[in-house]
């Protein structure tokens, strides 16, 4: 099977010898030389080659990316500050995780420095403090550099990694409950929530993602918590993490420069 360069892929005997195949050009992966095509022949050599239709059967094969073709989608937009850092409402500082709430048409971003969670309304050109904002400080009612936030929409609640505190906390999105501290003593990074409104945490210290069960007040390991490694069942210093709808955990793992599933 050989990769075509025109979106298709074809597939083709391989008689000829490499030696009769001559590289495809790099700017736009053409040949020159006619009845023949681009195709990956990675029997042959890591570039493409020109390879003869005579020798090709079917367009069933993988294609290979026409270089020509690739087009860089130039669609940007500000939808949150722009305005300089400052603690200003109109302006974002320090953010480090956000959370985009489609149903409410609202973006929550923690702001590290300024130990706030900023709730920002699509099209607004100012947010308004949902957590936090009361100065840093280990008071229910405080934060202290502010790591990554979550929403729990089953009970409307933010759930908010206050990192320099070392606890995950809980506020409510509409103030009728105080906040609480839902997982004391933690150094996490990232948090995360899933279908079932079980919260994910990835914590540095342990080298580790919790996981801590709808209406359970004991969380327990789910990825990681082997020491700091880059095994297959380690993490060093886990950040920020994602669960997909079939429950499998993304994790950034920050000091060895991947992802891991």
């Amino acid at each position: 099977m050989l990769g075509a360069d025109d979106g298709a892929g074809i597939c083709g005997f391989l008689w000829p010898t490499c030696s009769r195949l001559v590289p495809c050009n790099s700017s736009d992966n053409s040949c020159l030389q006619s009845n023949t095509i681009c195709v990956e022949h990675p029997q042959c050599d890591d570039r493409p080659l020109c390879y003869p239709v005579t020798m090709m059967k079917e367009n069933i094969c993988p294609p290979m990316i026409n270089k020509m073709n690739l087009k860089w989608k130039l669609d940007f937009s500000i939808v949150a500050g722009g305005n300089g850092h400052g603690n200003d409402l109109n302006q974002v500082t320090t953010a480090r995780g956000i959370y985009i709430d489609d149903d409410k048409q609202t973006i929550y971003i923690t702001q590290y420095n300024s130990d706030r969670i900023v709730g920002w309304k699509f099209g607004e050109e100012s947010g308004e403090i949902v957590a936090g904002g009361n100065g840093q400080g280990d008071e229910i009612d405080q934060l202290n550099n502010p790591s990554d936030v979550t929403v729990d929409k089953k009970n409307d609640l933010l759930i908010i990694c206050d990192q320099g505190n070392e606890r995950v906390v809980q506020w409510s999105r509409q103030n009728q409950i105080d906040p609480k501290v839902i997982i004391p003593k933690i150094k996490c990074n990232g948090v995360t929530i899933d279908n079932n409104g079980n919260i994910y945490v990835s914590e540095g210290e342990t080298h580790s993602v919790i996981r801590l069960k709808q209406g359970e007040t004991k969380a327990t390991t789910v990825a990681g918590g082997n020491g700091h490694g880059y095994e297959p069942n380690q993490l060093n210093n886990p950040a920020y993490i994602f669960v997909d709808e079939q429950y499998s955990i993304y994790a950034s793992d920050h000091e060895y420069g991947r992802v891991t599933k």
